[in-house]
């Protein structure tokens, strides 16, 4: 049996320190990693949300919907569209055939915006 408060503090913690070095990177240009840290935040506190309602460690997976939906977290349209959204930049995103193209900086300030909305409102749920 785990230490559910450990696990949703460690992942909590983890999606507080991806926040962080989301805003660094998207504060200096870099737009790609920055949205990939947005994704790693919100996957990071979805994982904290799976640990609350199974009392187990969190499914191997990047997948955010997937995530949500283990966590019983129910996102309006506009939630629903950011999570599609930000799923783009995920991990995978690192290999040719799956990588995605450069967000104008205006999008990525949106979708980073848009995350640390997501973030507040999830992190306030544990």
């Amino acid at each position: 049996m785990i230490n559910v408060r450990k696990q949703i503090l460690y992942w909590e913690t983890g999606a507080d320190e991806e926040m962080l070095n989301a805003k660094i990177m998207i504060e200096n240009h870099r737009f790609l990693a920055g949205l990939f840290f947005c994704h790693l935040c919100l996957e990071k506190i979805l994982k904290a949300h799976v640990v609350k309602v199974t009392e187990e460690h969190p499914p191997r997976t990047h997948i955010l919907a997937s995530l949500a939906d283990i966590g019983r977290i129910k996102f309006d349209e506009l939630q629903e569209q950011i999570i599609y959204e930000i799923q783009t930049y995920q991990l995978e995103g690192r290999y040719p055939e799956n990588y995605p193209s450069e967000p104008d900086p205006i999008t990525a300030q949106e979708y980073f915006e848009q995350t640390i909305i997501l973030h507040k409102w999830l992190k306030a749920m544990l």
